[in-house]
């Protein structure tokens, strides 16, 4: 029977404070943490817009509340076309999270502007935000993680480095080598002109974070065996929802490196069909039963990259990639949850290709197989890719995956379908 409980991930801790809901996945946690984490949220940016007083940088000031004024902009107003309920169950306005695209865009804009002396602490801070949203059951996992990209694309759009004007370095060849110079001008000394920034990117542009937001288009839990347990079962949140993050670094000879997250987490409700324990918990016959099936995933991937024609890119790539499967359930009006989760670990192969129709327009393919011993995971996505500019690109893709367990507690298969949007700067 744990088949079906065998396949989401990690489990949630059930913390003394947690305040109880009609059933006890739907808690919500109001702790110090969690206050700390509502306090956070507003110090970073307002840290942002001190540091810019600091520097008497008004034009920085500027950046940062176009920034996170559009961040909360394209955040709430995703909550609203979206509407996924809360893990708490208090509303249906859970993706992203404001909390923590407020943190990340402070924290982003201190990095970008003032440099690691600002934006280490920072991000460390914004973190903690997001670490405290999922911590309190206010937030999913995905959430935070839609919110976070959406916070430093923004602020890759309005922020850019801090420098005084009329400072200039140059370079100039000679019959040696090359002559380094620097020249000062009068306004580099005139507080009103000496804070203005360079829009120039440096170059040559070597990172790259994609950010992609979905909809699993599969019942996963259903598949993995969910209806031997409950019949009348419903998807709390029937578009599924998720976001991931993709971060990419170039390195000599067209090859590159890659570190991704990618958590996924569904609810559901219905009612038991039969007879079961889990976790040391009777289930009967009858009862209204509510759970939670999550699976995340953590990795990096290193490629060779081949240019086998002028059109024609192909990417090939071993990684290892870290999973978290877990279940929890928990009967109507009990005060207690039944859990179950699974770690692996899988080493990954790769393949990528990329094929430009235009200089701007390009399609997609890209297949991946994890696996240890009998467990795998299998992953398929193709789509199209736009190239707005040498900085920005968004794409639209489908995505296959299916995951098989057979050395957990018991042996569990499922798949996912989605269908994904995508926005990455370069930089």
């Amino acid at each position: 029977m744990n088949k079906f409980f065998t396949i989401g991930l990690l489990t949630s801790v059930i913390f003394p404070s947690a305040a109880f809901s009609a059933n006890n996945i739907e808690y919500s946690v109001n702790d110090s943490i969690v206050e700390a984490g509502d306090m956070v949220q507003i110090l970073v940016p307002v840290t942002g817009l001190f540091a810019a007083w600091m520097h008497d940088d008004m034009e920085g000031a500027k950046q940062l509340t176009y920034s996170t004024f559009s961040t909360q902009l394209i955040i709430h107003g995703t909550k609203n076309t979206v509407g996924r309920k809360r893990p708490n169950g208090s509303s249906w306005n859970s993706f992203p999270s404001g909390h923590t695209g407020a943190a990340f865009s402070g924290a982003a804009f201190l990095q970008s502007r003032y440099g690691s002396e600002w934006g280490i602490p920072a991000y460390a801070a914004a973190s903690f935000v997001g670490a405290s949203r999922i911590y309190g059951n206010y937030h999913f996992a995905g959430d935070v993680t839609a919110a976070a990209g959406i916070a430093f694309l923004m602020n890759q759009y309005f922020v850019s480095p801090y420098r005084m004007e009329g400072v200039y370095f140059n370079a100039q060849p000679t019959n040696d080598g090359f002559a380094l110079g620097v020249t000062v001008m009068n306004n580099a000394f005139d507080k009103k002109e000496s804070r203005k920034v360079n829009k120039l990117r440096r170059t040559p542009i070597k990172h790259r974070l994609e950010l992609g937001i979905g909809a699993n288009l599969t019942d996963s839990a259903a598949e993995s065996g969910v209806d031997q347990y409950l019949y009348d079962a419903q998807l709390v949140d029937k578009l599924q929802p998720f976001a991931y993050v993709n971060y990419q670094y170039a390195l000599e000879n067209n090859n590159e490196f890659e570190l991704e997250f990618n958590p996924n987490e569904t609810r559901r409700s219905g009612i038991v069909s039969e007879d079961f324990e889990f976790d040391g918990q009777s289930f009967s016959r009858g009862q209204e039963v509510f759970s939670a099936f999550r699976h995340w995933m953590l990795g990096s991937n290193l490629y060779k990259g081949l240019q086998v024609t002028d059109n024609l890119e192909i990417n090939v790539g071993l990684g290892m990639y870290v999973h978290m499967f877990g279940f929890d359930a928990s009967k109507e009006g009990s005060t207690e949850t039944a859990s179950d989760q699974y770690w692996r670990a899988m080493p990954s192969g790769t393949l990528k290709g990329k094929y430009s129709i235009t200089p701007a327009l390009s399609t997609l393919a890209k297949v991946q197989c994890q696996f240890w011993e009998n467990d795998s995971y299998l992953a398929a996505e193709a789509g199209i890719n736009y190239q707005i500019n040498r900085e920005w690109d968004m794409g639209l893709k489908y995505a296959y995956s299916k995951t098989t367990l057979e050395n957990s507690q018991a042996k569990s298969s499922y798949s996912g379908n989605a269908v994904i949007l995508t926005f990455a700067n370069h930089f």
